[in-house]
């Protein structure tokens, strides 16, 4: 039986206050009930958190399809050889997927790195005293942002036209407002695609899409450009195809949501007037339709074929790195 629990200071002078109430002849039940509901809220909390931290910290993760305990490191179920591509993994991914409910993986983990560096970004803007929710191009072009063309910065140093430069403007924004109706976006699309495709797949689609947009963007023309746009745009392309190829019902409904979702994107673009990177767009969106053509879902399952989307998804990881890497050693 669970032990009583001993009045704090705070029942107490809500006692006293429901008491004086009740000899003024207010309603002092009333404020006893619902300071009482808050107690209970406040301790279910409480338990939430636990459970969270303990999600977060354990050593297995459980498959969908018959819900056994499976090593963290298992990419398939050993008693029903269901795939886990998609499944969350204990780790800071599952600690935001558990406080944002929704939130897979792959997703959480690109959430995670979005808005790091824009806090980082928002430090260093206001460690230099400057004020406001953007940031100036030169501070961006130092941040890695997709400078297409070699420039003199103010200091004198050369930058613009590096390689590493179609990477890392996948991770950084322009401002408060860039950062926040992209990151609702990819809340939007990312769990689906990372369900349909796994999480490997889903990963190497959103960068490859990224690069893909940055190239178009800035190979042809002189350019300073960020934002996960076309990444994001790429994971729209991938599933307006690939809802248009399954069809059905839930092809059809997935159609009609990207087709809505682009016009949204289409008026937050006019309202916002200069400095969309519709070239990004367009990149981004062309690499996410042809992705949805060759590359097949979760559902076929070919051990060799994982193999190589793993080592994709690691390589992946690694050129981000390194780019954010020369980001560092550029800056010194």
């Amino acid at each position: 039986m669970e032990e009583e629990r001993q009045p704090g200071i705070l029942d107490r002078a809500v006692e006293l206050l429901a008491h004086v109430m009740d000899s003024l002849g207010l309603n002092g039940r009333r404020l006893r009930w619902k300071w009482e509901r808050r107690r209970i809220k406040l301790r279910e909390a409480g338990v939430r958190g636990q459970v969270m931290m303990r999600s977060a910290k354990a050593k297995h993760k459980m498959c969908r399809e018959c819900r056994s305990l499976v090593e963290r490191s298992a990419s398939e179920c050993p008693e029903c050889g269901a795939s886990m591509a998609g499944v969350s993994v204990p780790g800071p991914g599952r600690l935001l997927s558990n406080l944002f409910p929704g939130i897979t993986a792959a997703t959480s983990l690109i959430m995670l790195v979005n808005g790091f560096w824009f806090v980082i970004m928002m430090m260093a803007q206001i460690k230099s005293g400057s004020g406001g929710l953007g940031f100036d191009g030169e501070f961006l072009v130092r941040f890695g942002s997709g400078l297409s063309r070699a420039v003199a910065l103010s200091d004198g140093q050369i930058a613009g036209g590096e390689w590493w430069r179609w990477v890392t403007p996948i991770f950084l924004h322009g401002g408060l407002i860039h950062f926040g109706f992209n990151s609702y976006v990819l809340l939007q699309l990312g769990p689906i695609v990372e369900e349909i495709y796994g999480t490997e797949r889903y990963w190497v689609i959103y960068l490859s899409c990224g690069i893909s947009g940055s190239l178009v963007s800035q190979v042809p023309r002189f350019v300073n450009t960020v934002g996960a746009s076309g990444a994001i745009m790429g994971l729209m392309g991938l599933l307006l195809v690939y809802g248009w190829r399954r069809g059905g019902a839930f092809g059809e409904s997935l159609k009609s949501s990207m087709i809505r979702f682009g016009v949204y994107i289409l008026i937050f673009s006019l309202l916002m007037g200069q400095g969309i990177d519709h070239f990004n767009h367009a990149g981004g969106f062309a690499c996410g339709a042809v992705m949805a053509l060759v590359v097949p879902p979760t559902t076929v399952r070919d051990r060799g074929a994982g193999a190589l989307w793993s080592v994709l998804s690691v390589a992946g990881v690694i050129l981000v790195m390194i780019s954010f890497y020369k980001v560092a050693m550029a800056a010194r």
